[in-house]
């Protein structure tokens, strides 16, 4: 068995070498080589391959093998060191370029959700608007590409954040891009009008094709890396506009990893508000059985035969049972939506023994539903920790920590700046921070003591790291 492990690592090295050297189109069938290279020696050393891949059992594709992990620890890391110090001279020499002094997470396993690195607001740009369709009579999806034509480079399931003036004052929302993330596939967000929301209400009755949009991103971790050695199952749960990134990961995992398959529950109001209903029939039809996607309608049309009422603990838990949802370890989550059908799809897992590890959220709130963060009616000072460097700050009444942090020329990760994509999330170490509620922290960020600097303010002195993992 160990001589067996040291060819299979050797092949890996080979492969990947190969693969660097191979033009793109060719990399799937160096990637299904190597996976029957794998399957026979472990049949040789007398394993047998498991029924369904997940991510600890899925091999790193080949693209992003790097052969130095491959060679003997000691010299692995002398061969890394050596790498990194050349180019970091290259940089300074010829690029002029200073090393970064944010500290960015490293890569994770592939097909696990993804934390990419983080953007400043002031990093905006012009995109250009194509077209625009109309989805609902409240939803309404712009297309857009870069000034020069390109499509945007995008994750599935992340977002841009839309900077606006409307009657002289500014706005940034964040809305997800619900296309497939392809080569070639035109690139959208669709934005759902809501009550007495300026941004959503604006773009839904101004926007048209040939105007212009200032937008930060892409951003966002609920995403996933597509594999086409990927088998997995994704089970998916979206309320209303939490659709758009749930759509966007599906079709993507649908077309690229012909093995997954999906089940997807998503609940509306009513048959009409349905964003992308037409869009999911046409995939339900062209994937048959790898995409299940069962409706739940608070207010349905006369006739419908589908589960009624709201996406709460009962409805989910009966439709998982009707849908045959019983969990063996190898599904993965992804919940979508208002925070009441959020709570109760952690309830119904919870309940099913599902580890939180599996689940990956995001949470949608707007800025109207928020209530205010106060803070402290005195200045208060926080100390700021990041890569072992501590930098004290004093936060004015009013402000938020990062407002106060970058007034102090500190460079710190950041998006939205609403509370809605949590790029910004630090760990509290000490003292207490008041935050506007709801944002898009979940329970278990919230347990494990992170807080979110764009709308955060202190309630005393505090103490924060930046990306302590």
């Amino acid at each position: 068995m160990e001589g067996g492990r040291r060819r299979v690592s050797r092949f890996d090295a080979v492969a990947a070498l190969a693969a660097r050297a191979l033009p793109d189109a060719l990399l799937p069938m160096v990637e299904q080589a190597r996976l029957d290279a794998q399957m026979v020696l472990g049949r040789l050393s007398g394993r047998s391959p498991a029924p369904l891949l997940d991510d600890a059992a899925s091999p790193t594709p080949l693209s992003q093998i790097d052969p130095v992990d491959l060679l003997p620890r000691r010299l692995a890391e002398r061969m890394q060191t050596a790498r990194r110090d050349a180019n970091m001279l290259r940089d300074r020499l010829l690029l002029g370029k200073t090393p970064s002094p944010l500290i960015e997470r490293a890569m994770p396993r592939p097909g696990e959700v993804v934390s990419l690195p983080r953007q400043s607001p002031d990093m905006t740009r012009t995109v250009s608007v194509v077209k625009v369709v109309r989805e609902t009579r409240d939803a309404v999806s712009i297309y857009l590409n870069e000034k020069d034509g390109s499509a945007l480079k995008f994750r599935p399931g992340q977002f841009l954040s839309v900077d606006v003036t409307i009657d002289g004052e500014r706005f940034r929302r964040a809305y997800s891009l619900a296309s497939a993330c392809l080569e070639g596939a035109p690139t959208h967000i669709t934005v759902k009008r809501i009550a007495d929301g300026r941004v959503s209400n604006y773009l839904n009755d101004t926007i048209a094709a040939g105007q212009e949009l200032s937008v930060l991103g892409p951003s966002g971790n609920f995403t996933i890396e597509p594999s086409a050695v990927k088998r997995r199952h994704l089970v998916m749960i979206a309320g209303g506009s939490g659709i758009t990134p749930i759509v966007s990961i599906a079709e993507t995992a649908l077309r690229v990893e012909p093995s997954t398959r999906i089940t997807m529950i998503y609940g509306n109001r009513g048959w009409d508000d349905v964003i992308f209903r037409d869009r999911l029939a046409r995939l339900c039809e062209e994937f048959g059985e790898r995409l299940r996607v069962d409706h739940v309608l608070e207010q349905p049309p006369h006739g419908w035969t589908g589960e009624q009422g709201l996406l709460d603990s009962d409805v989910l838990e009966s439709r998982m049972r009707a849908l045959r949802l019983e969990d063996d370890g190898m599904q993965r989550y992804f919940l979508c939506g208002p925070s009441p059908m959020m709570d109760a799809a952690h309830s119904v897992l919870r309940s099913r023994g599902v580890d939180e590890s599996r689940i990956a959220e995001e949470r949608f709130t707007s800025p109207e539903s928020r209530s205010g963060a106060e803070g402290s009616d005195t200045a208060e000072r926080v100390v700021i920790m990041r890569g072992g460097h501590e930098h004290g700050i004093i936060v004015e009444p009013g402000q938020s920590i990062l407002e106060a942090a970058l007034g102090a020329a500190i460079e710190m990760p950041y998006s939205c700046a609403m509370g809605g994509c949590g790029a910004c999330r630090v760990h509290l170490s000490e003292g207490e921070v008041q935050m506007e509620e709801p944002n898009c922290l979940s329970r278990a960020e919230r347990e494990r003591g992170y807080v979110l600097t764009c709308i955060g303010r202190p309630l005393g002195s505090v103490r924060v790291e930046v990306d302590p993992s």
